[in-house]
């Protein structure tokens, strides 16, 4: 039945597209072999489970769809297809890449595999150099591997209903992403690693179980950001007595040394960066949201309720988004704002 389908969609050996969906094929006949002209090959909802050896032979095809069909793996023979550029294979049963088949596709520039039941994805991702858009929705995945972020020109990540948690650190090298999802995920804390990303302009963490965002939210340049279904924490202020501070020495000392550097001595402060020993020290540097102030370790933490950016395209339940924040002092906590409630952490 397959040969009589694809004759019937040939027209001679140059052909340079075939579409046949939904016909039931299970196997893909050996006569492919002729085509090899092909640039278009389209099977998309078909019950193929693997490849014949004779794909080899389409070495012209640039575009290939395989998408809801019971490929359980994605198929070796895709390492002879080295002009391909548009690869999907979304809506399988796919669990694993086979070994070599990402070997020899540099010129893929979108891969969808969405809607299949990936856990991992193999650290040969890294050789898709010219990889632009790549869709991975609705698996099981549990990580990111740090080879993905060696993707020098992915514009477009999609990773939607999955089970991540958090991102790994190499993902500050990706400067070419524009639209990152991460809806869906398991994810308690804002990924910090976001704030790198220069070019990011369409962020999605709808869906998690994020309850405070970073006050730094709001100087990423996004025109949307959708945060949706989150659990945020709610605008209800709880009046406790606040006892008068008892800093440390060294807090003290810390904060009066980085507040005369700031006015006396701004270039010291660029300096320290090339001395890992002090950076140590100062890792926990902030800033009063009040008053501007040094703070290294002990201050009042608080929760500010903000509106999204008004240049943001978002959900239109969010009214306003609880961002974490800082106060040096209890006087400045007494002159805070009314959107501003001190932040009870367990």
């Amino acid at each position: 039945m397959s040969e009589r389908l694809f004759y019937g969609a040939m027209r001679g050996k140059n052909t340079t597209t075939v579409t046949i969906r939904g016909k039931d094929i299970m196997t893909v006949p050996p006569i492919i072999q002729n085509l090899i002209y092909l640039k278009h090959l389209d099977l998309m909802s078909n019950q193929i489970s693997k490849l014949c050896p004779e794909f080899s032979y389409l070495t012209k095809l640039t575009k290939l769809n395989l998408a809801n069909n019971k490929l359980e793996e994605v198929p070796e023979e895709l390492m002879y297809l080295k002009n391909l550029e548009v690869l999907y294979l979304f809506k399988n049963m796919i669990k694993s890449f086979s070994p070599r088949s990402l070997d020899n596709l540099q010129n893929l520039n979108t891969l969808n595999l969405n809607k299949n039941m990936l856990k991992t994805i193999p650290p040969e991702i890294k050789s898709l150099q010219n990889l632009k858009t790549l869709y991975l929705n609705n698996n099981e995945l549990i990580d990111i591997p740090k080879e993905i972020c060696s993707l020098a020109y992915l514009s477009d990540l999609q990773l939607n209903y999955n089970q991540l948690v958090c991102l790994p650190e190499e993902f500050k090298s990706m400067q070419s992403l524009r639209k990152l999802s991460l809806a869906r995920n398991f994810f308690e804390v804002f990924p910090t690693v976001l704030f790198s990303l220069k070019s990011l302009e369409t962020l999605d963490v709808a869906g998690n179980f994020i309850q405070i965002f970073p006050r730094e939210v709001q100087q990423m340049k996004l025109k949307e950001f959708f945060c949706e279904e989150n659990p945020f924490l709610k605008k209800v202020p709880i009046y406790v007595r606040q006892k008068e501070e008892i800093f440390p020495l060294q807090e003290i000392a810390g904060r009066y040394i980085m507040n005369q550097l700031y006015k006396e001595a701004p270039m010291i402060l660029q300096t320290i960066i090339y001395y890992p020993e002090i950076l140590e020290i100062l890792a926990n540097y902030r800033e009063c949201m009040l008053c501007g102030k040094h703070i290294l370790n002990s201050g009042i933490e608080c929760v500010i309720f903000i509106p999204p950016k008004k240049n943001w395209k978002t959900s239109c339940e969010i009214e306003k988004v609880p961002h974490e924040t800082v106060m040096c002092s209890k006087t400045c906590f007494e002159l805070r704002e009314p959107n501003v409630f001190r932040l009870q952490k367990r």
